[in-house]
């Protein structure tokens, strides 16, 4: 399969796409075009950014084609051995995962935009870009003369690139593997201070492993001037979008940093080891799999936990980020009704959006803690001697450079193994049931020398009422509501416009006038669709969503002492 790829007035923002397929002689052929990319478990209906799309064989005759499914064109072929497909694709949206084009860059994510014939996914591919002569090509794979040359159509859909002028270069080396970073958009990098953090974590991670599946690995960041945050995982790169640009020394580097070991983490962690489920891939529909607690949630727990293994971040600042995760699990009454292993099939449903109240939990945060419950468990009943890393490890050996799917039961026995089955029914009870598990989290950090704490909600609104709040627009809106809170018991609703308290307005102050009234009668007017409402909030003495904070326990046993400094890589007493 041949491809160009080429573009006139970037300004219109549509790109130019010509395939040329060798073909069975027969009466038609499919024409397909992927409806997802691997990253993202939903669907990305990449289909409908097509226009003008026409096929023709080697006489430039015209083939009659008609659209059998929102991603499938029927071509009737008329027993040509050739065909020549052209169509514009229309690349506006900049993220980690996009198509992009403007004057200052051709930014393309193959899956997104190149259609394909289902039987030849095997065969060797060829991309060629005509673009000007004073671009650089930011890429996995390197372009000889413009043109990409791949092994087949999954290598080629993996790998996306970033055509500029602009593009700023730099590169590390560990042993005899280079690693480079590939800079879209104005930035102020300290590259002695990144090099340096680069260094540290990536080392890490390949101690971890102890190989690394890629020759050489490309980070490419779209740096933008507004606020984004997204990272997307492929089997040599990765594409990171982070904005704003201003912000990446200061404000931003922890993001900058973490996303980026999580996304290094994804070379070994879905990318090799990878379920069965999507051996290989198949674009043309959702590849479902319970497993994103391992491909997400591990993933999740290690980016971070290198950053501290390697020294690159705090103990304080691992502590934090742990303490977020546990305050989103404590937060989260979906994990009363749908468990990680649902949540992870149902990221094709609803998954990267918030979706109805409490109705599942993400397999980010999820999988993460689960994985530090994990890896603690292992430590603990191997006196030290075996982690989570040395799990990843075995299934990397046994399953990724192999290129073998693993399933839920090969993760279950490992597990197992490990962890000597130290928690009864982990998988049932904690994965696959609808469950909290605040119990084993408090279990888990007792074995490395914390404890777990709880202290009242600085926002009154929260603590008293029982609500969030988002500030839109100069409006106080209700965006979560605690289960059985004074909130919920006055009649109050996700979308209510917050306008008086005690028939005082409320103008970005609730916080304020509930600590002002917090031993009086409390009547609240609302907005809701247009009419005004008026309740009051009754007294329940109770307080709502707590703030979990990670202590260190007073007198540790020397095997706590020991787990701790060798899960998170500073002595417990630092």
């Amino acid at each position: 399969m041949k491809y160009t790829i080429t573009y006139h007035n970037p300004q219109n923002q549509y790109i130019k796409i010509k395939a040329v397929f060798n073909i069975a002689q027969n009466d038609s052929t499919t024409l397909n075009f992927p409806d997802w990319r691997p990253g993202r478990y939903q669907l990305g209906d990449f289909a409908k950014n097509v226009i003008q799309l026409k096929v023709y064989d080697k006489l430039n005759t015209p083939l009659k084609t008609k659209k059998t499914s929102k991603n499938t064109w029927q071509v009737d072929t008329n027993h040509s051995e050739i065909i020549f497909v052209e169509y514009l694709y229309y690349a506006a949206e900049l993220n980690a995962g996009s198509t992009y084009i403007d004057e200052q860059q051709l930014y393309v994510n193959p899956v997104n935009c190149l259609v394909y014939i289902m039987d030849q996914q095997g065969l060797p591919c060829s991309l060629t870009l005509n673009i000007p002569k004073d671009f650089q090509i930011a890429s996995g794979i390197p372009f000889v003369n413009n043109t990409l040359q791949t092994h087949d159509y999954h290598e080629l859909v993996d790998t996306p690139f970033i055509a500029s002028p602009s593009l700023t270069h730099f590169e590390y080396k560990i042993k005899d593997l280079n690693f480079h970073l590939w800079i879209q958009g104005a930035h102020q990098l300290n590259w002695e201070q990144v090099k340096k953090d680069f260094i540290k974590f990536t080392t890490a991670q390949l101690k971890a492993f102890g190989s690394f599946p890629a020759k050489q690995y490309h980070f490419l960041y779209q740096l933008t001037p507004y606020k984004t945050y997204h990272g997307v995982e492929h089997a040599n790169s990765t594409v990171i979008a982070l904005g704003p640009t201003y912000s990446i020394m200061h404000e931003l580097y922890d993001d900058f940093l973490g996303v980026s070991s999580h996304e290094l983490y994804h070379t070994w962690n879905i990318k090799n080891i990878r379920p069965k489920e999507m051996m290989p891939y198949d674009y043309s529909q959702p590849n479902y799999s319970n497993l994103g607690y391992v491909a997400e949630g591990v993933t999740t727990y290690m980016g971070d936990l290198f950053l501290s293994l390697s020294k690159v971040k705090t103990w304080n600042w691992y502590q934090a980020e742990l303490e977020k995760l546990i305050q989103k699990h404590i937060d989260n009454f979906g994990r009363f009704n749908h468990s990680v292993a649902e949540s992870s099939w149902d990221t094709w449903l609803d998954g990267y959006v918030k979706g109805v109240p409490n109705r599942k939990v993400s397999i980010y945060n999820e999988g993460a803690l689960l994985a530090f419950i994990t890896d603690i468990n292992i430590r603990n009943e191997s006196d030290n001697n075996l982690s989570l890393h040395d799990l990843m490890r075995e299934l990397y050996v046994s399953f990724g450079e192999k290129e073998i799917g693993y399933t839920e039961e090969d993760y279950i026995q490992l597990v197992n193994k490990y962890t000597q089955e130290a928690i009864p029914n982990f998988f049932e009870n904690f994965y696959y049931k609808a469950n909290t598990y605040e119990n084993l989290i408090v279990d888990a950090l007792f074995k490395c020398g914390l404890e777990l704490d709880t202290l009242p909600n600085p926002s009154a609104g929260s603590r008293m009422l029982g609500i969030k709040t988002q500030y839109i627009n100069n409006e106080t809106i209700i965006s979560d509501i605690f289960p059985g809170s004074t909130a919920e018991l006055a009649g109050l609703m996700i979308g209510d416009k917050l306008i008086a308290i005690n028939q005082i307005q409320i103008q970005n102050n609730l916080d304020r006038w509930l600590e002002f009234y917090e031993f009086n009668n409390i009547q609240l007017s609302i907005s809701r669709s247009e009419r005004i409402i008026e309740t009051t909030c009754p007294n329940t003495n109770r307080t709502y969503y707590p703030i979990c904070a990670i202590r260190k326990v007073k007198i540790p046993s020397n095997l706590q002492k020991r787990i701790f400094k060798k899960w998170c890589g500073y002595k417990w007493d630092v």
